[in-house]
This record gives structure tokens, sequence and C-alpha cells, in this order.
């Protein structure tokens, strides 16, 4: 199903540039198809985005009872269907004269599934020899970093950020675009790995919404008493230690072993029960989160003077609890919480036109010929990217 929405002006323009550029932003990371166009004034022109809902739907009967999952192979046929259309709609929604107005597409290369990358990155290709336009690819993870600066005119290099998904879980400093330290990352699972873990163990679902695990167990977890189930909060033991890389170390994997047990003991679970372990679990998992946070802005604040924002991303940032414990957090260490509206924390094309722009308006022209998808590509490989003078 194609989603469409309306013109947005956004909050950061390049306003040096000579004359208006036009970027066209493809994602095929994983299962949503999603196309974007933005211009170097700020303006997101459209962005279109088709829905794997009902794929999943029926690879869910079939396969994996009442759980969605995303099967590689599938997904990527689908975006292969759904990506000339996406492209078309989101062209059509801009207002611009044909692919020809354009200026660049930006193309997510990297990180994440392999044919799902394959995929966009064909198209990408193709367009911009049709189409005679420049290439640039784009980090999934630098994207993510990036797009608060769209929507927030004040956030300058350098920022914090607290990159929080379904595949990645990482602290990092950005000291200007193509030039990030992973200040720590988690040495198991994702946060939002666990989250889905826990929604599949609680065997929670929604009737009325199509909502990922992280969200049922978000939804869940408002239902509920965090206190009734104790949980120990991961690597607590080593939450003072502040050399980079040990204390600011994340992990999961314990947490959600601990709530496997509890499950188990404390079968058949009734609704209330579910509600109670899916709120102690939330409780636990965004304490761990907020323990590291506070010792990477009291070490970057050291270390980089200048340095005002926490920026949080990626698809757990839309969950309310941890958005209210990282503004807290945030504000008590002298910086201000900033995270992108919950639609751009998940995948999205605005992201990456974005990501794009940024890099398009420093002069950077990647080769598309020579150019490979990265299912692995750590954001400290990128190179830094230097203001033209």
């Amino acid at each position: 199903m194609l989603k469409r929405t309306t013109r947005l002006l956004a909050a950061r323009p390049f306003a040096t540039a000579a004359r208006t550029k036009y970027v066209l932003g493809i994602e095929t990371s994983c299962d949503d198809t999603a196309v974007a166009i933005v211009d170097s004034n700020g303006a997101i022109l459209s962005e279109v985005v088709s829905s794997q809902w009902a794929l999943l739907e029926k690879w869910k009967g079939r396969h994996t009872r009442r759980y969605y999952c995303i099967v590689p192979a599938l997904a990527a046929r689908s975006h292969e269907e759904n990506l000339p259309l996406v492209l078309q709609a989101a062209i059509e929604q801009s207002g611009l004269d044909g692919f020809g107005a354009l200026d660049a597409v930006a193309v997510t290369s990297g990180p994440g599934l392999a044919p799902c990358l394959n995929v966009g990155l064909s198209a990408a290709k193709d367009l911009v020899a049709r189409h005679n336009l420049d290439f640039l690819a784009i980090n999934h993870l630098e994207a993510h970093a990036l797009v608060p600066r769209l929507l927030n005119d004040d956030v300058h290099f350098p920022f914090l950020v607290l990159l929080v998904s379904g595949g990645h879980c990482s602290l990092v400093l950005a000291k200007d675009v193509g030039s990030y330290d992973v200040l720590g990352s988690t040495v198991d699972d994702s946060v939002g790995e666990a989250f889905d873990k826990v929604a599949r163990m609680l065997e929670l679902t929604s009737e009325r919404a199509k909502l990922h695990g992280g969200a049922l167990v978000e939804a869940a977890a408002r239902l509920g008493n965090d206190r009734v189930f104790r949980l120990t909060e991961p690597m607590k033991k080593k939450k003072r230690k502040l050399a980079f890389g040990v204390g600011l170390r994340l992990s999961f994997a314990g947490l959600k072993t601990a709530m496997m047990r509890l499950i188990a003991e404390h079968q058949p679970l009734t609704p209330t029960t579910k509600h109670d372990l899916a709120a102690a679990f939330q409780r636990t998992a965004i304490a761990h989160l907020v323990t590291r946070t506070k010792l990477a802005c009291e070490m970057t604040t050291a270390s980089h003077p200048t340095l005002q924002h926490l920026v949080v991303c990626g698809g757990v940032a839309a969950n309310t609890t941890l958005r209210r414990e990282m503004e807290t957090l945030a504000s008590a260490t002298g910086l201000r919480a900033v995270y992108p509206p919950p639609r751009y924390c998940t995948d999205n094309g605005v992201m990456i036109a974005w990501a794009g722009m940024e890099r398009y308006v420093r002069g950077v022209r990647d080769d598309a010929a020579s150019t490979k998808y990265a299912p692995r590509w750590p954001l400290n490989t990128l190179q830094p990217v230097p203001v033209p003078p």
C-alpha cells in the first residue's frame, strides 16, 4: 500500500547554494520500500512508502504462526514489484518536471539485507544512467544520525548520538559528515531485537493496528506495573568504568534470557501478567540505555565543550518512555535531547535523501558503476567530508 504525505518545509536550508538542488533518496535496506525528494532549501517535496505488511501477514499465516518474520528473498521480490510505482509516485508528488529535474539520486548501500539493498542500488544506478544524474551511496546509520539536522536548524556538529534500532545499538560521537567515533555498542543483541523477541515470547498481538514488536511491548507496558517483577540492569557493575569501549558497552541478551525464565515460571500468562512483564522489561532496558548514555554525555561534554545536543534516533527512538527519560538525562547534563518525529525514526526515504543532500552540497559524488552494497558497513569506517571553501 502506498502512503503519501504532504509537502513539508523543514528547518535546515543550505542557503548558500547558487541554485536550488534536488536529491531523491531510495531506501530498501529491510522490508519497506521508501522514496523521498528533498531540496537544498530544506523542503521535503515528497515521500512515499510501500509497506510489506500484507506480505508479512501472508507469510505469517503459512509459516510463522502469529509472529512477523522478514524473509529477505520475499522482501526483495516485493521491493522489485513496488519500487517503480513508488518512484513514479514520488516524482509526481514533488511537482518536479520528471526525473531529469533532479540533481542526484542517493540510495542506501548498507548496512542491511543484501537482496533488499541490491534492489534499491540497481534502481538508483539505472536512474542516474538514464537521466544523467549524480550518484550518492548512503550509509543507513549515518542517515539516521543526520535526519534531525533537517528538522532542527540548530543541531550543529559535534553532537552525541544514541542509535537504537532493530539491528543496531550504539553510542556515537558525530564530529562531522562522515566523521564518527563509535564510543560503545551492544556486545550481543540490539535493543530493538530484544524488544521484538520479548513481544514474541509474550505472544503480544494487536488487532487494531499494524505494530512491530517494540510498539507492542510499549503498548502492553502502559497497562502494566513495572515493579511487580524484578529484573537486573545488564552490566550494572561496569557502569562506573569510564574507559571508552568498556563502560559504554551495552548488552541485552542476558535481559532477554531473564525474561524467558520469568515467562516460563508464570505459565499460563494472564493479560495482567503479560502487561507487568512487558513493563518490567521496558523499564530495565531503558534504564540500561540511560546509564550508558549518561556516561557518554559526561565523557563527550568534557572532551568537546561545544557539544550541545543528544540525538536519539532509530526505530526504538519512537518509544515515548525512552524519549522522556532521555529528555530528563540530557537536561541534567546540560544538553538538549533531539529526536525525529516517529515516522522518521523508522526506515524512511527522507533520511536517505537528506544524507545525500548533506554530502552533495559538500561536493561528494560517488561512482555508480563501482559501488557495491555492503550488508555490514560500520559508521566509523566512513571518511570525513570537508566543508567546501
